[in-house]
């Protein structure tokens, strides 16, 4: 029979073959501090689960590694009826590998005691889990120290409520500190955007950008002749600036 490896530590590796895979699934169905069910009887509450009659000695060859065991595609499905496993499971060392939580589990645990938090995936050798696999792993590792904090625990609890588009709006905000410390004073100006036309948001961003307008617009008798000026016809619109010019013009003659 073959021995599923082990990495650093004594940490079990994946199992890669399908005798590994098997004998690996057969161990999980132990009892605590029991031993696991013997080939004869794991075979017969396949059949009797699966209505795919699969002897002990069949079973046994194949959790043994025996060469020369005819492997047929119709039990390979009743197995992955039972174990709860795809059929690509029992052919496909990485999605073992993917679909094995334990192995996973122990390949965080073993990343964690070693530090590791980031890694150069260049040099992963060909019996090395696949790339994107070790990525995620390391990114779940990340996210539970994250969640460790009781806040952050809070507000992902929060953000599975919002929509894609919300979450989307979030993570730009989060982005840029400079946006969320201006938030909370400008919060009625983003509800008063929201209800503008596109040349709107044009104009008003231009306003934001000259404090000397922001601060006019304060007085009161600004305001008014600004209201004022809305409802003059362009022509109208256009003497009150020539007369706004002029009155500059004349003052600055009068310094």
């Amino acid at each position: 029979m073959t021995t599923p490896g082990t990495v650093n530590n004594g940490v079990p590796a994946p199992p890669r073959t399908l005798d590994e895979k098997l004998s690996r699934l057969r161990e999980r169905r132990a009892p605590k501090g029991g031993k696991p069910p013997g080939w004869v009887a794991l075979a017969r509450q396949i059949t009797d689960e699966t209505g795919v009659h699969i002897s002990g000695q069949y079973l046994w060859e194949l959790g043994t590694g025996k060469p020369g065991t005819n492997v047929k595609e119709t039990h390979l499905k009743a197995l992955a009826a039972f174990f709860k496993r795809p059929v690509s499971y029992f052919i496909d060392d990485e999605v073992a590998f993917e679909d094995d939580p334990q192995a996973q589990l122990n390949l965080l645990k073993e990343l964690r005691r070693l530090g590791i938090r980031d890694i150069g995936l260049q040099n992963v050798g060909e019996d090395a889990a696949r790339s994107e696999t070790v990525t995620a792993l390391l990114t779940r590792l990340q996210t539970l120290d994250v969640l460790g904090d009781a806040d952050v625990r809070e507000m992902a609890l929060r953000m599975s409520t919002l929509t894609a588009d919300q979450r989307e709006a979030l993570r730009n905000l989060a982005g840029q500190p400079s946006l969320l410390d201006a938030l909370p004073r400008t919060l009625g100006l983003l509800e008063a955007a929201a209800g503008l036309n596109n040349q709107q948001v044009v104009s008003a961003t231009r306003a934001l950008a000259h404090p000397d307008t922001l601060e006019a617009v304060q007085d009161e008798g600004v305001r008014k002749i600004a209201e004022q000026c809305l409802d003059l016809l362009p022509s109208s619109r256009e003497a009150v600036l020539a007369m706004i010019a002029q009155l500059g013009r004349l003052e600055s003659g009068k310094t």
